[in-house]
């Protein structure tokens, strides 16, 4: 073999090995190994889009927690502490919501009386135009949503029926 070839391996594999991480990422200290779990949320065998979904672990003693947002398949790749690619095993609490908020641009921060009040109608507004599509049951205080990760269950699917359309409550303040 010519040395062109042996050095033209070399490089070749470690361009691979760097830019398919083949390392990890590194963990915190103390963090357990983390699985390429991917979570799916159902509504009335729809999937559901562009819903927060947080899991917990249902040992109190376990501190990190997973999530994400999920894809227009309702599908979330779960990144634990918002940061690393995975969750750990465990069996977890699952908690899911998604807010409707119209799409309003607030005005600058008003500096007129006019402007305050154009300012309060467009909050108004917004407020009058937020409706929660989830059912509160599914927050995190109420869930009684449960997914188990292990290395051979990766793939878990969720479902947050029937679908609602409730007026948020207005704001105290």
């Amino acid at each position: 073999m010519s040395n062109r070839f042996i050095i033209f391996s070399c490089l070749f594999a470690c361009t691979v090995s760097v830019f398919s991480g083949c390392g990890g990422e590194q963990l915190p200290p103390g963090m357990p190994k983390l699985y390429p779990a991917t979570l799916t949320v159902m509504q009335d065998g729809q999937p559901l889009a562009g819903a927060e979904v947080t899991i917990v672990n249902v040992d109190p003693s376990v501190s990190w927690s997973a999530g994400g947002m999920t894809d227009q398949n309702g599908l979330l790749r779960l990144r634990t502490m918002g940061r690393y690619n995975g969750a750990p095993v465990g069996t977890y609490k699952v908690a899911v919501s998604k807010t409707e908020i119209p799409d309003i641009a607030l005005p600058e921060e008003p500096s007129t009386p006019e402007e305050q009040r154009e300012y309060n109608r467009i909050l108004r507004e917004i407020e009058e135009n937020t409706f929660f599509l989830v059912d509160q049951k599914f927050g995190l205080e109420r869930t009684e949503l449960e997914v188990e990760i292990t290395p051979s269950n990766l793939r878990v699917t969720v479902d947050v029926s029937p679908a609602i359309r409730v007026k948020v409550p207005p704001s105290r303040g």
